[in-house]
């Protein structure tokens, strides 16, 4: 595993620091002329900087944080957390779809994956993922231009994917408001989501004890400098998880959230993976980089 690692990565920088052969200066040149017409200078594609320009969100586009991060708490073995997330807009507003159910016209599809991936054991296992696809009606945004108040609501299922004595899954039905203001010249954020039970697996029926019924989100920063993110929930036995993230851009984002950073978490509670959903997780600090935050 570490020996395929390290060529990953000895390949990875070979194709940043290296152009490809038989490209000289001229042809990087002209490709580069090519790539900025058709992008623009803001490095979009012309279909989503249209969007974003018309104060419009994109069909596709990110949904939650995207991140990889490692490290570990005091004693504890080495564990890698990933997070892969996207949503897409079903129906285009201006379909005959849409014209004749206008009901559709903000209905999302997102699917979101969260992985806990342990180095410190011998063939480096997968301890457990999440798999996270919803679909939900958006209304408003609060990121990019145009940003107004947001509410999402709608239907989400949970499932780790496996069986057996180590099945776990949940079915939600929630709703997310969001809020975006001002405090001491940065942007802060409120985005509780909050949530009812709709079906819970037979292997995890006192969740609520350990996830309660809301997520409370803070966020704190601006688009351009560092944002942290705080995440809390209590649950209904008296269990508190916290878990916080902080990034920090090392280039100029792409559009709103997306870009390059370097990720920090901190998490410290219960069910940092739904298999674990009862078992509490000592101070974990990890870091690692982030394309969306």
């Amino acid at each position: 595993m570490v020996g395929v690692a390290r060529a990953f990565l000895y390949c990875l920088v070979c194709v940043l620091l290296f152009p490809a052969p038989g490209l000289g200066a001229n042809d990087q040149e002209t490709e580069r002329e090519e790539v900025a017409e058709e992008t623009g200078s803001d490095g979009l594609p012309a279909t989503m900087r249209e969007a974003h320009l018309a104060g419009q969100e994109p069909a596709l586009t990110v949904h939650e944080p995207m991140y990889f991060v490692a490290g570990g708490g005091r004693g504890d073995d080495v564990k890698a957390r990933f997070q892969l997330s996207l949503k897409y807009r079903l129906f285009d507003r201006e379909s005959n779809v849409v014209e004749a159910m206008p009901w559709t016209s903000n209905l999302h599809f997102a699917y979101t994956q969260t992985a806990l991936w342990n180095w410190s054991e011998d063939s480096a296992p997968f301890e457990d993922s999440s798999y996270r696809p919803s679909l939900f009606w958006q209304f408003g945004r609060l990121f990019g231009q145009d940003r107004a108040g947001l509410m999402l609501v709608g239907y989400e299922h949970e499932s780790n994917g496996q069986g057996g004595d180590d099945s776990r899954s949940i079915d939600t039905l929630f709703i997310t408001p969001g809020w975006a203001g001002q405090a001491f010249g940065r942007e802060i954020i409120f985005l509780p989501k909050l949530y009812a039970y709709i079906n819970k697996g037979s292997e995890n029926p006192d969740i609520q004890r350990y996830r309660g019924y809301a997520d409370f989100i803070v966020r704190y920063g601006n688009d351009d400098s560092w944002v942290t993110q705080l995440m809390y929930r209590r649950g209904t036995g008296g269990n508190n998880t916290v878990q916080v993230d902080l990034s920090i851009p090392v280039r100029p984002r792409i559009f709103a959230r997306t870009g390059a950073y370097i990720y920090f978490q901190a998490f410290e509670g219960y069910g940092e993976s739904l298999l674990g959903y009862d078992q509490r997780t000592g101070l974990s600090l990890r870091v690692g980089f982030a394309v969306v935050r």
